[in-house]
Order: C-alpha cells, then structure tokens, then sequence
C-alpha cells in the first residue's frame, strides 16, 4: 500500500527575530511533514508584508497565473509587481529561509518577524504592522467569518 504524504497546514503565529545575515526560522511544524515544505517561495504584497507559499502551493498558484490572458493588463501589472520581487528560498539546516533586502524593506522588517499562519501559507510582517493590522481588523472580524462561509 502507498503510503498518503501528510499536507501541511500553517496555523499560528510566531515572533522570530532576523539576523544579520538577513536569515529566519520558519517553525519546525510549517518545515514538516511534507518534504515540499523545504523551499518556499516569498511574495510581497501590497498592504506591506510578505506571502510565502511552499512549493506544492506554488503548483496551484502558477495553474492560476497560467489562465491570465496577455490582454488582462492589470492582472499582468500585478504579476509583474509581484514576481519581480518574489524569492525563492530553500530551508538551511536549522530550518531558516534569507530574506532579500527588497523583501525587507517592502514588509518594513528590521531586526524581528513576525510569522501568521493562512492554511495554505504564510504572511510575514514587522511586528508593528502586524499589530496595526490586528486590531484594524478585529471590527470586521464577525463579518468576514460570514464571509468565509464558516
């Protein structure tokens, strides 16, 4: 019988500082079980922080990108945006990813991370705008479980 390889799921939130080297720890439980979690891909994203997808993720996104046709414009702006300072990153030994010094500063991340489980992924954002964000959202939050359909 084959064996079924586990998905993994990122849930929770973690605060991790950033070196010198611009390094970071992703959590041991996003780095397994699944051994696609190794490399990850590091997206920026309008609202200042960072997206990061592991590769099986990245399969799913690409088919979406694959059905953009050349005159949607504005969906091919936000690609070109978005790719053009995406990262790929393959996890070191101790489980860390290097952030790029354009990733850095898009998300405003300096010397801490702070690391936000979405299912599927990850965000990571400076812990001051994670923060903002939070208690931004905390009013709508009712409404966009309605949303969600949960």
């Amino acid at each position: 019988m084959e064996k079924v390889q586990k998905r993994t799921v990122f849930v929770g939130t973690f605060r991790h500082s950033v070196d010198e080297k611009k390094r970071l720890a992703i959590p041991a439980k996003w780095r397994g079980p699944a051994s696609d979690a190794q490399e990850f891909f590091v997206m920026p994203l309008p609202n200042n922080h960072l997206f990061v997808l592991p590769e099986s993720a990245m399969a799913t996104l690409l088919d979406r990108v694959d059905a953009i046709s050349v005159g949607e414009y504005e969906q091919r702006n936000a690609l070109r945006l978005i790719a053009g300072d995406a990262h790929q990153a393959q996890c070191d030994g101790q489980g860390r990813i290097i952030l790029t010094e354009e990733l850095m500063r898009h998300a405003g991340i300096q010397a801490e991370a702070v690391l936000v489980g979405t299912f599927r992924g990850f965000e990571i954002w400076s812990p001051e705008r994670h923060a903002e964000v939070k208690q931004n959202t905390a009013g709508k939050f009712e409404e966009s479980v309605k949303q969600l359909g949960l």
